[in-house]
């Protein structure tokens, strides 16, 4: 029986975090409008803010603490820039 993979271990040996969408659930970039993708960037910019929180809160390693507060920004200054995007064009997310 495999054990589940830790997060620092994810995190160092560059497994996605999350699958892949089967090939069913994926839209055809044609088929949405620009609301749309707005709304689909904020849905995956909030998705990598929760996993930077637990990745950050799940690890002792002093660099790798470092690495993770730098992608906590990242990831917080992205959510909050889609954010406002949708704000400007008067989207409800």
């Amino acid at each position: 029986m495999r054990l589940p993979i830790s997060i620092k271990e994810r995190l160092f040996k560059g497994r996605p975090f999350f699958p892949e969408k089967p090939a069913g659930q994926r839209r055809r970039q044609s088929d949405l409008t620009s609301d749309d993708r707005l709304c689909d960037y904020i849905d995956e910019a909030r998705s990598e803010l929760e996993l930077a929180v637990l990745t950050f809160n799940e690890l002792t390693d002093e660099k790798a603490i470092d690495y993770a507060s730098y992608n906590l920004l990242a990831a917080r200054a992205r959510y909050s820039y889609l954010l406002k995007l949708a704000k400007e064009r008067e989207i409800s997310v």
